[in-house]
């Protein structure tokens, strides 16, 4: 997991929390090749920039589903889940992905947050031969997001 990077500050993705999306993160999608994992601090960035966005509400439900699966982690590995092993965050996320509904949302939400954060990077696309948008000069509303993209920003942990 990189947690370097100093220049925005994360706002929801924090402490515990921080941990435990970047554990998850790094286990949903794997380092390959020359491409690091998922669980990064430049994913963690653009995922916190889209819980800026959201839904006060949903973006509560989020965070709780992080605490959540940090507690859940001892009956997987007798830890936390960001302290435990690579093989019991597996079968953590494994048991959310086919568990009882309210997990499986919560997986497949987490999932979709740490890809966004993830594939909407510049690197990657590069990494992975994907072109970009059809119209990369396109103007973003959001200049921030576009920054983060990118890799122009960067965010203190």
């Amino acid at each position: 997991m990189d947690i370097s990077a100093p220049n925005r500050e994360l706002r929801y993705l924090t402490g515990r929390k921080l941990a435990v999306f970047l554990a998850a993160a790094d286990r949903i999608i794997p380092a390959f090749d020359s491409l690091p994992s998922g669980g990064t601090m430049t994913t963690a960035q653009v995922v916190d920039w889209a819980l800026e966005r959201m839904e006060p509400g949903l973006r509560k439900r989020f965070l709780a589903l992080l605490t959540v699966m940090e507690i859940m982690g001892v009956a997987f590995g007798a830890r936390p889940f960001s302290k435990n092993s690579a093989k019991a965050r597996d079968r953590q996320l494994a048991w959310m992905e086919s568990g009882p509904s309210l997990m499986r949302m919560g997986f497949f939400g987490l999932k979709n947050y740490a890809c966004l954060g993830y594939y909407t990077r510049e690197a990657v696309w590069k990494a992975i031969g994907y072109a970009g948008p059809a119209r990369p000069d396109r103007q973003y509303p959001d200049t921030v997001i576009r920054a983060l993209c990118r890799a122009e920003a960067e965010v203190a942990p």
